[in-house]
């Protein structure tokens, strides 16, 4: 399991998405804490969240990238929401205040391409309004060193060849 967390703010200048990066391997799976805070500033407070029917609900979706010149985050191109392939709901966290726990079960990115984008959103007044909170991109890590290669022979504990299944010593 992969484990994330990060504080994003819920009030900010329109121009300005803070982008954050997140790295995964294709079996893993991915616990995120979002806390969510009042403003982009150092002592801002966390963000009351009620809950409840109607109440704000976090939102993450995923999508293959695909840039294109509408936007600049910091001279990098900003990624563009294509159709989703995976999106997740954020449960409100038991213990920590203005924060939502998302989750991804293991190897669901076993089928996603190296790089992907992600978006977190919050979502209020029964999803009638929302606000973009970040966007990033999500790099995929393939097995470093690949597969282990067949042994070319099957052995005994002495390393002697077993060739053939007469050399098995059956037990009933």
């Amino acid at each position: 399991m992969t484990t994330f967390a990060m504080v994003v703010p819920y009030g900010r200048p329109p121009n300005h998405i803070p982008r954050r990066d997140l790295v995964l391997g294709i079996a893993d799976s991915l616990s995120l804490q979002v806390s969510v805070i009042e403003t982009d500033d150092p002592s801002a407070e966390a963000l009351l969240i009620t809950g409840g029917i109607g109440g704000p609900a976090l939102r993450m979706a995923v999508w293959p990238v695909d840039y294109q010149v509408v936007s600049w985050d910091y001279g990098a191109l900003w990624p563009q929401c294509g159709t989703p392939i995976w999106s997740g709901t954020g449960t409100i966290s038991a213990t920590l205040a203005g924060t939502f726990d998302v989750e991804m079960p293991v190897g669901t990115a076993s089928s996603w391409p190296s790089r992907v984008a992600y978006g977190l959103q919050l979502d209020e007044n029964s999803a009638t309004t929302s606000t973009l909170l970040c966007t990033g991109i999500l790099h995929v890590r393939r097995a470093q060193f690949g597969p282990a290669p067949a042994p070319a022979a099957i052995t005994t504990d002495s390393a002697a060849a077993i060739t053939d299944s007469s050399s098995f010593m059956w037990v009933a």
